[in-house]
């Protein structure tokens, strides 16, 4: 593999991951929150993204061999550990393929207006289980070539929007009640954990430590560049639709940017949420496959099944549902991050430098912001 191709396809499996159903939500949970709160919590969860990727990909880097987060877990922590761990990757990784479905159903009533956004998500759940019957074996990269469209027209969507930028659609509402909501959101919109580990496997050739340095500097460099596109996308929703951003972003610019560019837009969405759908179905299969050995049969069944019952049973707003996984997933899955780097320098000796004195600091801030972050949305969920 050529150099270039090498920092393409790595580039391209991190930003192709982060890149998708999250960046939807944001305008309206700016909307929701005020502008305020929503740089705050922007603020806030970058720190903890960017650290927190820098250190699974370092706990992903040097451990090697094939694994996923709940067998890292239980290499550093335990089988104690590595069953919460698998409860919370579950809980994470269902309500993510959940709000896939429920934002393709969305995007692809925008297109078919004539048929219910329920029959169009079931449609979604089933057309996204049956591909998922295949092994894909380059889908984070095809992932990555149909988020470039995504992109494409977020810089688009800011041409068209441009002349209805108002400043006081900005501040369309001053926060309240749900001044919490943008820090889940932000936690799920710049998270990439589930694609590291394939990452890694890209390094395969690249065991030293200049490979070490290559593979954090193409983690953060990724989460920067999802980041840009974002705050462009926010830019041109909310300051062009003000209060009358809706919760999948797109359908209340109907007036403001018309009706052929909200098609082109839907289509383009529903391709970005799929292919991540796929991605992150292929990658729970290989959890159930990998870490815990079941067929290719039970594993596919324990993927598809239960994201399309828990829209049966009524889990359909995807903002709130975002907020949630966010926070909480993160909380959990962010703090045995930090337990297991602090166990790095015993599995690999020659790499102290890990568990610095400072760095020991700087793990039990995240360790005490993240179990925050999740008390507050617990407390916001049952206000």
């Amino acid at each position: 593999m050529s150099k270039i191709n090498f920092y393409f396809q790595s580039f391209g499996f991190l930003v192709g991951m982060i890149v998708g159903a999250g960046m939807f939500a944001l305008p309206y949970a700016f909307l929701k929150a005020g502008l305020f709160w929503g740089l705050a919590h922007l603020a806030i969860a970058l720190f903890f993204i960017l650290v927190l990727h820098i250190f699974y990909g370092e706990i992903a880097f040097l451990t090697g061999g094939k694994h996923r987060f709940p067998g890292y877990v239980n290499k550093f922590l335990g089988q104690g550990y590595a069953r919460i761990s698998f409860l919370i990757t579950i809980f994470s990784y269902y309500g993510t393929l959940l709000v896939y479905g429920v934002l393709g159903g969305i995007f692809l009533h925008n297109v078919f207006p004539l048929m219910s956004v329920f029959f169009l998500s079931v449609l979604f759940f089933g057309l996204g289980a049956f591909l998922l019957l295949f092994r894909f074996e380059k889908i984070g990269l095809v992932n990555f070539y149909l988020t470039l469209p995504l992109l494409v027209f977020i810089l688009y969507l800011l041409g068209v929007s441009a002349p209805h930028i108002r400043l006081e659609n900005f501040l369309a509402e001053t926060g309240g009640k749900l001044w919490f909501l943008p820090y889940g959101v932000w936690i799920f919109s710049l998270s990439g954990f589930a694609v590291i580990p394939e990452v890694r496997d890209i390094f395969n050739h690249r065991t030293d430590e200049g490979g070490l340095k290559d593979f954090k500097r193409i983690i953060w460099i990724s989460i920067l560049i999802s980041l840009f596109f974002y705050l462009v996308f926010i830019f041109a929703v909310l300051g062009s639709g003000g209060a009358l951003t809706s919760e999948d972003a797109l359908s209340g610019l109907k007036g403001t940017i018309g009706e052929v560019a909200i098609i082109i837009g839907s289509l383009i969405g529903f391709l970005a949420v799929f292919t991540s759908y796929l991605a992150l179905g292929a990658d729970f299969k290989n959890i159930f496959m990998i870490d815990y050995n079941r067929s290719f049969v039970l594993s596919w069944g324990l993927v598809v099944l239960a994201p399309i019952a828990l829209y049966f049973l009524g889990f359909q707003n995807f903002v709130r549902t975002i907020s949630l996984i966010g926070a909480l997933g993160l909380g959990v899955q962010g703090t045995f991050i930090v337990l297991m780097s602090l166990k790095l320098h015993k599995f690999f000796p020659e790499h102290k430098h890990l568990i610095s004195p400072k760095r020991k600091i700087l793990n039990y801030i995240l360790i005490f912001g993240l179990i925050l972050g999740v008390a507050l949305e617990l407390r916001q969920l049952f206000n």
